[in-house]
């Protein structure tokens, strides 16, 4: 069984040959392979090779496309700084105010910023891997982009003193993404993992969730489905229990889980949804391996018989992680059938 099928099998109810592992590895991809962080943002190349390298040494079922949380914000003329190795951070925002959203043209991604960077990753890995290995493109939800394209303070703000414009802020945050995640997809990826942590409870009041978000995403996973995506993948950190029993509605069946939140509860408010997680990232870099499969072990058995299930990290494992702990996580995934 490759290893595609064998996550898709967890959607489709057959049973894989091996436990399937997905965790959320990207930058530390870079520093394994010899890398500065600031190549692995930046070039295609180095991404696409950092992600094959490292899956073929560690043995994970997953590939990603991803660079940072910026690359949209980017595209669309917000300013970074660039570290050499570490990720980029937000420099300025794009608008001021509400009101000059008016003159924001729509980002091109084969020409933007570092969209044609990920793109580029997205052909490389599907040259080399085809239909072996899922690979997963990221783009960032329509209320996070929202935030970087403002400032984060100036939007919060702006959800209670201007929320009609800030919807109309959110049409084209949501424009951005479904344009960027359809080249994406064109470009090879096998699905898209929307990244929202400014929809999270811990920044947000879920109710925003429910107001601004849901149908957005709704209206994204239908549009990506039918360029042929079989997942729709959210990832939200923090404490989802609020909002975890709306995400099917909103048309996702994947949702990685943080930490915060146990696997058994996240299973019981899934309404039948795929959940992934829920590996504590820092983990990786502050324990042994002995450490990682006795939390893994703990992890996998919470979740027998309560659900879909597919052992995986809460969120990113950290540029710092050790290898050995990553390989730990696999080893004993495989092991416990």
């Amino acid at each position: 069984m490759t290893s595609y099928d064998r996550v898709m099998s967890i959607f489709t109810g057959d049973i894989p040959d091996l436990r399937p592992v997905v965790p959320q590895i990207f930058g530390v991809t870079a520093r394994l392979n010899g890398y500065r962080v600031y190549q692995y943002v930046t070039d295609g190349k180095v991404l696409a090779n950092s992600q094959i390298r490292t899956r073929k040494e560690l043995g994970y079922d997953i590939l990603y496309v991803f660079a940072d949380l910026l690359v949209e914000a980017e595209a669309a003329g917000c300013k970074l700084h660039y570290n050499e190795d570490a990720y980029p951070h937000l420099l300025a925002p794009v608008l001021q105010d509400l009101d000059s959203l008016k003159e924001l043209p729509l980002p091109l991604p084969e020409i933007d910023g570092r969209m044609p960077v990920l793109l580029e990753a997205a052909r490389l890995l599907r040259e080399h891997v085809g239909n072996e290995c899922i690979i997963a493109a990221c783009v960032v939800g329509p209320i996070t982009l929202a935030s970087h394209l403002i400032g984060i303070e100036r939007f919060l703000y702006k959800l209670i003193d201007e929320p009609e414009k800030v919807k109309g802020l959110l049409d084209y945050t949501e424009k951005v993404v479904e344009v960027y995640g359809s080249e994406l997809i064109r470009a090879g990826a096998h699905c898209l993992i929307v990244f929202d942590p400014v929809s999270s409870p811990d920044v947000i009041p879920s109710s925003y969730f429910l107001q601004l978000e849901s149908e957005r995403l709704k209206r994204l996973y239908k549009h990506f489905s039918l360029l042929g995506l079989p997942i729709s993948w959210i990832s939200i950190a923090g404490p989802t229990q609020r909002i975890i029993p709306y995400y099917k509605e909103s048309g996702i069946n994947l949702a990685t889980i943080d930490y915060e939140v146990p696997i058994s509860e996240a299973l019981s408010l899934s309404n039948g949804i795929v959940i992934n997680g829920n590996l504590k990232p820092y983990d990786f870099v502050s324990d042994n391996p002995a450490d990682i499969e006795e939390k893994t072990e703990a992890c996998i058995r919470e979740a027998e018989g309560k659900g879909s299930f597919i052992i995986g990290t809460g969120c990113e494992i950290p540029l710092e992680a050790r290898p050995d702990n990553i390989m730990a996580l696999v080893r004993v995934s495989r092991g416990l059938q």
